[in-house]
């Protein structure tokens, strides 16, 4: 008869103890494997059948912030609209300035009943005939209220022309009738300015005719209708300041 050692022993019931644990964890591992996934699989099954109705109230939610947004703005520019006019006489006051940096001198040219004379003048002489353009002063702000524009492509001198007339009945301080903005379409300079001014003086009916062509020259043309002439008075003074 052959008894077992105690090494034998050992393992044998090393062996029957890890298969016990095996067995328990298995039995009671299992069930709690199926519980989580019968969980988890009703959590997804509620989220499928919930997710389209949180996708449109989330889109509900961004339509209206989006709406808000866009009737605040929109109420603050109707509260602050102004009607873009072309700063004329901003733009010339930068002509002027190059001019006082320039070293050419400007030369000037009368034309009057018929005869032409002209002169050479200093470069500051320039700015102080140039004192019709500036008044009054041409920007959104101050012509806005009395004044529209309108805009086009004229092919015939190959510029856009913003012409500006008024839509009120003008105040009698106002003087500033008229006036038209050439843009070059290819550059997007403006390459001339022309201005009307209708004054009454002396029962004499006074129209101004000013041009200012960018970077070359002026003219004031000064039309006087007197109520005993036939035909008005005509006199021209050109400022030239580029000779290219």
């Amino acid at each position: 008869m052959v008894y077992p050692n105690k090494q034998s022993t050992i393992n044998l019931s090393f062996t029957r103890f890890i298969l016990n644990d095996y067995f328990l964890t298995v039995y009671f591992q299992r069930p709690l494997l199926r519980t989580l996934q019968r969980f988890f699989l009703f959590v997804v099954l509620r989220m499928q059948k919930l997710f389209p109705f949180i996708l449109i109230g989330f889109s509900f939610f961004l339509n209206s912030c989006h709406s808000n947004k866009t009737r605040v703005e929109h109420s603050e520019n109707d509260s602050s609209e102004v009607a873009s006019i072309f700063p004329v006489t901003e733009f010339l006051k930068g002509q002027l300035k190059m001019i006082d940096g320039m070293q050419t001198t400007p030369l000037k040219i009368l034309i009057s009943n018929g005869k032409t004379d002209s002169m050479w003048l200093k470069r500051e002489d320039v700015r102080t005939d140039a004192t019709p353009f500036l008044q009054p002063e041409i920007d959104s702000i101050t012509m806005s209220p009395f004044f529209s524009e309108t805009s086009f492509l004229d092919q015939t001198i190959n510029a856009f022309t913003f012409s500006y007339y008024p839509k009120v009945r003008l105040p009698d301080s106002l003087h500033l009738t008229h006036w038209d903005v050439y843009i070059n379409p290819q550059s997007r300079e403006v390459q001339r300015i022309y201005l009307v001014k209708e004054t009454d003086e002396n029962n004499n009916h006074i129209t101004t005719q000013l041009t200012w062509v960018t970077d070359g020259w002026y003219s004031i043309r000064t039309i006087t209708q007197s109520p005993d002439k036939n035909e008005p008075d005509v006199k021209e003074e050109k400022m030239i300041w580029s000779f290219d």
